[in-house]
């Protein structure tokens, strides 16, 4: 006998259950020892297992093939074959009747029935006429017999299975079955086992039974369990609380599709067309459909403002192109959203802001992506001006977190004046925003006569330096491992002790 084997109460249960039962050496399927037993197959199998781990059982899955019975099989069985039925319907005409007589009682079936109990010998056709060979207690279907045999859970031969599969009566299964092997007597097993138990209790030390036991080791360097918290994905998290900073400083978001008319993407943002951003090599155009419609009213004021000029500007001085103004993209800036929604010529004070995804030709590498996000913001009321849009980027930027940020002047297409935003993030000075009042040029264009400040800023990058991410390929990963590890309050890298 060799050294003893530790065993749980569970383990030592089923070996001494194997002793009582009689089970000897063999093997056994999952269902069969269970089943001599009188416990649950899903217990055997869970506590063999173990006892395989330790060397005292074997387990071994095994995959085979079987039957299972069809619908229409199982119909068959119930209600008799086809051609079991014409038998008996012959039988209680006298033996003869005409097939259409016979129609009426087997309907549909009648030609299968009338086939296979011809092949069979227990009727002859001749001049539309069945005539019944044999008696009603002779004709029983060589299939329902093995059917019945299947149904008993007896092996069916390979000739046997053709048949039923030729007339469609079962279907082929994989079945996976656990066969345990017991490899001695299991009252042999008994003897090479010791039962550990956790603890002492009552009951045993006053009964000795504490004797046939043994304690646990336990490892007390051992890590507990990891718990898996479910999360948002941190740069899912990231663009929320960036919507929900927008919304607290009262912006009502607004959502507009990614498939957008260049119209409404560069001509309406005074953007000339023949800025080198608007060609393959930068933007996105679409393949089918290649044009859209443009809005009716608005497109003379957007010619005049680029051929001529309004509001005092002597414009770009081209011909300007309603055919290309008119071409499909897909977005490159959400700027193309705020100019939607001044179309509209909302009422001051308003405030409003797009989160959504841009495109723009970009090779893929650790720092550029097609594909990204921006957010976007526009509003005017009462005394709207640069040094009031200076105040709300200022508040935008603390309530995300900056402690540390500046404004310089800068130049965008459809500002002016314009500034560039930039905070503080790890001893680093970062630029993160673009911003400024639009141009008089557009909003004259557009058919607005107030100020309105505008500002734009990209997602990805600000969220690439708060995490320490080097690739922005990181910020989709799907590795759970990696976003993990991502803290849930970001904001401290933003220099916030929150």
């Amino acid at each position: 006998m060799g050294s003893v084997v530790p065993v749980s109460e569970s383990e030592y249960r089923l070996l001494r259950l194997l002793a009582e039962k009689g089970v000897g050496r063999g093997r056994y399927s999952s269902e069969e020892l269970a089943r001599l037993l009188g416990v649950d197959r899903s217990w055997v199998e869970a506590v063999a297992r173990l006892l395989a781990s330790k060397g005292l059982l074997r387990v071994v899955e095994e995959e085979r093939t079987g039957y299972r019975l069809t619908d229409e099989a199982r119909r068959y069985l119930s209600e008799g074959f086809p051609e079991e039925r014409l038998v008996r319907v012959l039988a209680e005409k006298g033996g003869r009747a005409p097939l259409g007589e016979l129609r009426g009682a087997l309907g549909e079936e009648l030609q299968v029935a009338v086939s296979n109990a011809a092949r069979k010998g227990w009727v002859r056709v001749s001049g539309g006429v069945a005539e019944l060979r044999v008696g009603p207690e002779e004709a029983r279907a060589e299939e329902r017999r093995l059917l019945e045999k299947l149904v008993r859970g007896e092996e069916l031969g390979e000739d046997e299975a053709r048949l039923l599969r030729r007339r469609r009566l079962v279907e082929r299964v994989r079945e996976r079955e656990t066969v345990v092997e017991v490899p001695e007597d299991p009252g042999r097993l008994l003897e090479r086992v010791r039962v550990e138990i956790g603890a002492l209790t009552h009951e045993l030390l006053a009964s000795g039974e504490w004797r046939r036991y043994s304690l646990r080791r336990y490892n007390v360097a051992a890590e507990p369990p990891r718990l898996r918290i479910g999360r948002l994905n941190f740069f899912a998290e990231f663009i929320e609380h960036i919507r929900d900073v927008m919304k607290e400083m009262g912006f009502v978001e607004v959502e507009a599709p990614p498939v957008e008319l260049e119209f409404w993407n560069y001509d309406v943002l005074f953007q000339p067309q023949y800025h080198p951003a608007r060609s393959p090599r930068d933007t996105f155009y679409l393949a089918q459909p290649e044009k859209g419609a443009l809005p009716e009213g608005l497109v003379e004021r957007v010619r005049r403002a680029h051929e001529e000029g309004l509001a005092g500007s002597i414009g770009w001085r081209y011909r300007w192109s309603p055919e290309q103004a008119a071409r499909l993209i897909l977005r490159s800036h959400t700027t193309a959203v705020s100019a939607r929604v001044l179309a509209s010529r909302p009422t001051p004070p308003f405030r409003y802001f797009t989160i959504g995804r841009v495109y723009r030709v970009e090779k893929i590498d650790a720092k550029h992506l097609p594909e990204f996000h921006q957010v976007d913001g526009i509003a005017s009321e009462e005394g709207m001006g640069l040094r009031m849009l200076l105040g709300i980027l200022a508040e935008f930027l603390e309530r995300l977190g900056f402690r540390e940020y500046r404004f310089r002047p800068a130049y965008f297409p459809f500002t002016e004046p314009s500034v560039e935003g930039y905070v503080r993030i790890k001893g680093q000075w970062m630029e993160v925003l673009g911003a400024g009042m639009f141009r008089p040029e557009m909003l004259q264009a557009l058919g607005v006569d107030y100020p309105v400040a505008a500002w734009g800023m990209g997602i990805e990058r600000l969220a690439m330096a708060l995490y320490g991410v080097n690739d922005i390929r990181d910020l989709y990963s799907r590795d759970v491992g990696s976003i993990e590890e991502r803290p849930v309050r970001w904001w401290i890298y933003a220099g916030s002790p929150l």
